[in-house]
């Protein structure tokens, strides 16, 4: 059985529709897919927050230990510059000159006192012993002053061993932290690598959703369209049903004059019916 123009119509716009929900069910569904990796995605960046400045406030820290190794390596070597100088100062043999002199010195008293001289000779023995014992005295000043360098000394070495303690343990601190951070920075690697991946995949279920949404709406478009030349036709259609009921009416009005119509006027008036014209009577 030949389709009629209408139900063309219909089935066509059946299969619009059909399209379209089917199409709006394909965007729904990227949409939610879309939206189930926004929600991982922002999960994802929150615990990235968290190893961000769980990593920031370690290196924040680890920054005050190296800046106290670094202060305390600066003092042990302006130290170690100092005590250098101090041992250089304090290097020679005035202790071996000490001894030769006041060994000079008793040999010289002994001397006086137990062998005769001349009044000259005495003269010229006192007069050195007199030297020698400026010289010792002088001598003695520079032992002093050498034994005072070399207690400086050791308390150089004494506190540069503490500076290098002190110095050893903050670098220790310093790389045992820079770990720990290296920990949670590989964590914010990892982690911005899977965000990336994600941010790819939302950007590829929300063009799907756009797609689909794009092809929805061409098909609601024809939909609309082919319910409007629908509701056109049902409207023309009903018309010429009225106006067909409108004549059959009138032509049982007029039913006894048909009677009395030859049979051509009858199969004129009935092809004018058919083509749906207006009929005049005589």
């Amino acid at each position: 059985m030949k389709k009629t123009e209408l139900q063309s119509a219909e089935e066509k716009f059946q299969n619009y529709r059909q399209r379209r929900d089917e199409f709006n069910n394909l965007a729904k569904q990227a949409r939610e897919e879309r939206d189930l990796l926004r929600e991982e995605y922002m999960k994802l960046k929150e615990e990235r927050n968290r190893e961000r400045e769980q990593r920031d406030t370690i290196v924040r820290e680890m920054k005050e230990h190296k800046r106290r190794r670094n202060e305390l390596r600066e003092r042990i070597k302006l130290l170690r510059e100092h005590l250098r100088k101090s041992k250089r100062n304090a290097q020679g043999t005035v202790e071996e000159e000490l001894l030769r002199v006041q060994d000079e010195i008793k040999r010289m008293e002994r001397e006086l006192q137990t062998r005769p001289h001349s009044l000259e000779e005495e003269n010229r023995l006192i007069s050195n012993l007199r030297s020698l014992v400026k010289r010792e005295k002088e001598l003695e000043k520079e032992v002093e002053k050498k034994r005072e360098l070399m207690g400086e000394a050791k308390s150089i070495e004494d506190e540069i061993l503490k500076l290098e303690k002190s110095a050893e343990e903050e670098h220790r601190n310093v790389v045992e932290l820079y770990k720990k951070s290296q920990v949670h920075h590989t964590h914010v690697v990892e982690i911005s690598e899977k965000m990336k991946y994600l941010r790819e995949m939302m950007d590829e279920k929300h063009k799907e959703y756009q797609k689909n949404r794009e092809k929805a709406d061409q098909f609601h478009e024809k939909a609309q369209e082919m319910l409007e030349k629908i509701i056109e036709m049902k409207g023309e259609y009903r018309k010429k049903k009225e106006e067909e009921r409108s004549i059959i009416e009138e032509l049982h009005r007029r039913g006894e004059e048909l009677t009395e119509l030859e049979d051509e006027e009858i199969n004129d008036i009935i092809e004018r019916l058919k083509k749906k014209k207006r009929i005049s009577y005589p």
